[in-house]
């Protein structure tokens, strides 16, 4: 009996389609053989009143046949219009796709799929188209969104490099004036630069599906690094750094790690105040690697924390100029191709907590 149970709980579907439309002929089937006994039958009964002979016999078998055929066809034909009515909805779905609506939405019959996951195999079909035209509404809002933030952030840089060089190009300008605005092209330039570097790396990880975890990685090592790489790209600004790793050995993809791990820091670095302390640990368990970094830096709101993993979004308007809101769109999207997971706890001017979950 549990034997049977645990077998219906491991069903999928309420009723494969193959059940269904076996079920559905056989009994028009037999509803079309009853209809055509009964109706021959009354017929010789009211007109035929000789002797029941083989040729009589051979005539009645003649016309049960011609007549079951006949009903058979035409419950057929009615009963086609109610199996072919889902796959007509899908088929009228698919063309708004691919004629660019992806607001496209197949209901779902939830009643009769009871306690099933599907109904049926359409069903099931369904359900995958209706996350496929989700997925595709969402990538095309992104796009749209995408491009108008690249134009925005590509346009800020440009035009302050065009401003100085028209400045330096009427001249009239001494020495010490000249430098510095050379100082400011040469900074937007490398903003620039930076920008375009971390579009091409977003472009590729976005195009990427699959990882091969080929290397094994010192994780408390790569961390080390990282501190000391982001800390020359502040020369100016100083932190205190409390590390909590024993070794960490995992196998994964360690260029791709590298680049959370930079990320995470340099944010550490440019949202926390002189001579404030960041805590970075990590351990293995449960077949996880967990790195958390800690800052106490200004925080983040509870508003902004749902936006701080979207393209070019930056919480603080004060450091754009260090910055272009694509770092942590990197990290996501690196920690979801490596089947981990990144969570965020903030709290205003207490600091900020990034903890990174992967699979050993």
């Amino acid at each position: 009996m549990q034997k049977q149970n645990k077998k219906i709980e491991d069903r999928k579907f309420r009723m494969s389609l193959r059940i269904y439309f076996s079920m559905i002929f056989s009994i028009i089937l037999c509803i079309a053989c009853i209809f055509s006994f009964a109706f021959v039958f009354a017929g010789m009964r009211l007109f035929y009143h000789g002797v029941l002979t083989m040729q009589v016999l051979v005539i009645m078998g003649f016309l049960i046949c011609i007549i079951t055929m006949l009903v058979g066809s035409l419950l057929m034909w009615h009963g086609s219009l109610h199996l072919t009515k889902p796959i007509k909805i899908i088929s009228q779905a698919v063309k708004k796709v691919a004629q660019g609506d992806f607001k496209v939405h197949i209901d779902r019959n939830k009643k009769y799929r009871g306690k099933y996951e599907f109904s049926n195999e359409i069903d099931e079909l369904a359900l995958g188209f209706n996350k496929m035209t989700a997925e595709l509404n969402g990538m095309d809002y992104m796009k749209k969104d995408f491009i108008s933030n690249v134009a925005h952030e590509v346009q800020t840089p440009l035009s302050a490099i065009t401003g100085f060089t028209e400045i330096l190009l009427e001249g009239g300008l001494t020495i010490e004036e000249q430098r510095e605005y050379l100082l400011l092209v040469n900074s937007e330039s490398l903003r620039l630069s930076r920008l375009c570097e971390n579009m091409l790396r977003m472009s590729r990880i976005d195009n990427q599906t699959i990882v091969v975890k080929k290397d094994i990685v010192r994780v408390d090592e790569q961390l080390r690094k990282s501190i000391i790489m982001i800390s020359e790209k502040w020369p100016d600004k100083i932190r205190n750094y409390e590390i909590d790793c024993g070794k960490l050995t995992i196998q994964s993809d360690a260029d791709l790690l590298m680049q959370v791990w930079s990320n995470l820091i340099d944010n550490a670095i440019k949202y926390s105040g002189e001579n404030s302390t960041i805590w970075i640990s990590g351990k293995i368990e449960e077949k996880f690697l967990s790195v958390t970094i800690k800052d106490e830096g200004d925080g983040i709101s509870i508003e902004k924390q749902s936006k701080i993993f979207e393209k070019f979004y930056q919480c603080d308007e004060s450091h754009k100029k260090s910055g272009n809101g694509l770092g942590l769109s990197i990290v996501k999207k690196i920690v979801e191709l490596l089947g981990g997971s990144i969570r965020c706890t903030s709290e205003e001017n207490k600091g900020t907590i990034m903890e990174v979950r992967i699979p050993v």
